[in-house]
């Protein structure tokens, strides 16, 4: 191989290893997103118990001594509360009513239609419901649009409390995570809203998530600079002093 085709492996091996910090950084990122996405579901949000777990949620935030975890586990808080807004926007839509107790109402009702020849599907099941139902009326959240409502609002507040903890580490571009994640929210908003209807009030709620989110992805991309600003709205504006006054025109020269 003569001296110029050394020089050229040498400038594509350089080159080569140049891109592989970016690849990694790309990796790194779109990891710690899906794990925002990926949370274990403990306890439903249409079930009585699920104000005691998100209390105990918020102690466990409020101990947290680490403000970026604090802050990673708030944004996933946010987004567990928009997968569960589908989840029971689609049950609503797809399978309403109670649902039977695996193993024991399938026996149960096998046994009881025999004897009364009607068509129960959930006998225990639908014990449990009223139950539920009643305790969630006591909780103020008798309906699942009642339910959905309390999850919205919550995406926002804990959204905003993810945006003020989280902090930049060694291991964590957080304008970068923001930014990936609020598209991904951006994204996954029209499978909420083509499971909504006009009646349900949910219309307002959901354009507000909307245009906080479009906020917080405008105050990050690009580490805040030339991304646009975002007001008090929701709304993302370009910056319009990134020429000076804006209005500034330089004098033509005298001939």
């Amino acid at each position: 191989m003569g001296g110029i085709g050394r020089r050229l492996l040498a400038v594509a091996i350089a080159s080569a290893m140049g891109l592989v910090p970016l690849t990694a950084a790309a990796s790194i990122d779109n990891a710690q997103a899906d794990a925002l996405w990926n949370q274990p579901q403990s306890v439903s949000a249409d079930s009585a118990f699920y104000m005691v777990q998100a209390w105990w949620d918020g102690i466990a935030r409020a101990m947290q001594g680490d403000p970026t975890q604090r802050g990673l586990d708030e944004l996933a808080q946010a987004n567990s509360d928009l997968l569960s807004v589908h989840a029971l926007l689609l049950q609503q839509r797809t399978d309403p009513g109670p649902h039977p107790v695996a193993v024991v109402d399938p026996l149960l009702a096998s046994i009881y239609n025999v004897i009364t020849g009607s068509n129960a599907k959930a006998p225990v099941g639908s014990v449990f419901s009223w139950i539920n139902q009643s305790l969630l009326k006591l909780e103020g959240r008798g309906s699942t649009d009642d339910i959905v409502r309390v999850l919205l609002k919550d995406y926002q507040a804990k959204q905003t409390a993810a945006e003020r903890d989280l902090r930049p580490t060694s291991g964590l571009d957080t304008d970068a995570l923001l930014t990936a994640n609020a598209q991904r929210v951006t994204a996954f908003l029209p499978k909420i809203k083509a499971l909504s209807s006009p009646d349900d009030g949910l219309a307002d709620l959901l354009h507000d998530v909307d245009q906080s989110t479009t906020a917080v992805a405008a105050r990050h991309h690009g580490n805040g600079d030339g991304g646009g600003q975002a007001n008090g709205n929701g709304n993302a504006n370009g910056n319009a002093n990134a020429n000076g006054s804006g209005k500034h025109v330089t004098p033509k020269p005298k001939k």
